[in-house]
């Protein structure tokens, strides 16, 4: 396992960051580099990712590069901030990354990079990495565009550099509200819940689609295998949860979501597992030793109760 012991985190203070610095800070010396402060007892420095000045001084004497800092697709943003941002911004952490003999960078894409869509419906199932990319939105270009150059930075050099492609990462407060509005949706019963905490957030409509999630912990978790994880070169995998948040088998899912069942490559998998993820994360156990640990129904019992769990 490689001793990257001195880890950069870029955007260690945003939402996901705070689970990625604690899921790394007992097994590594944590730094984190946002324009706000971290709530974590770590070393902290302030910066921008687009001010090179500051950005050229952060990764003296450190071994790896967790890369978070960016625009979510859930931002309001144009489309040229979103592509300035995500994709000049990598280019900036790659550049002097490589100029400080950084050993490892783990980049963060998206599953939105893939663009599995009504418009660019799955060809096959699972989706894994060598299938067809064709996103349209800024947010997507600008993830996959982040891909080409992460891969370009580790074929031209000695660094190993990593591209993390997590689906949408299902926060605590969200859980409420989205298994409420799958209830809906599929005619289902709701969640049996006997208190309803004022910090959840409320949803009116079901997401469409592959209905892929990730907890926030396995995310973090995800990110620390990619940190330690024996890679040569360039890799790319996706991180979601083994299942979906449908109570629909996958099958009967992409046949409502894509009017039509794609080539199933891997039927073991879904006879096994009915409602098992749209996206190949067998190869993401394979190069990072990683699998999720919570399924849509554990993070019911968790966040709602132990009887608000149906689905499994």
């Amino acid at each position: 396992m490689p001793a990257y012991e001195r880890v950069l985190v870029t955007g260690g203070s945003g939402r996901l960051g705070m689970f990625v610095v604690d899921e790394l800070r007992p097994h590594h010396q944590v730094t984190v580099l946002d324009r706000q402060a971290s709530a974590a007892d770590v070393p902290f420095i302030k910066a921008d990712i687009e001010d090179r000045a500051a950005m050229a001084r952060a990764f003296e004497g450190i071994d790896a590069v967790v890369h978070l800092a960016a625009l979510d697709q859930g931002v309001k943003a144009s489309d040229e901030d979103f592509f300035r941002i995500n994709v000049q911004g990598l280019w900036n952490v790659l550049e002097f990354a490589e100029q400080a003999g950084v050993k490892r960078v783990v980049a963060t894409s998206s599953v939105v990079a893939a663009n599995i869509s009504r418009a660019h419906p799955p060809r096959y199932l699972p989706v894994d990495v060598e299938h067809p990319a064709a996103p349209v939105n800024a947010y997507g270009i600008s993830k996959r565009a982040g891909e080409v150059v992460a891969e370009a930075f580790a074929r031209r050099s000695a660094m190993e550099v990593i591209s993390l492609r997590p689906s949408w990462v299902l926060r605590d407060e969200c859980v409420h509200g989205l298994a409420l509005a799958m209830a809906r949706a599929e005619s289902t019963p709701p969640p049996d819940v006997a208190t309803i905490d004022p910090a959840w957030e409320s949803r009116d409509e079901a997401p469409r689609g592959t209905c892929s999630f990730v907890s926030s912990r396995d995310a973090a978790r995800a990110f620390r295998a990619a940190v330690t994880a024996e890679v040569d070169g360039y890799e790319t995998c996706f991180v979601t949860a083994a299942d979906t948040h449908s109570a629909l088998p996958t099958s009967e899912l992409m046949q409502r979501e894509f009017d039509d069942l794609p080539e199933v490559r891997d039927p073991g998998l879904y006879s096994h597992d009915p409602r098992a993820s749209a996206y190949d994360i067998a190869h993401t156990h394979r190069v990072l030793g990683w699998q999720p640990e919570e399924r849509w129904a554990d993070i019911q019992a968790r966040v709602l109760g132990p009887d608000s769990g149906r689905v499994r």
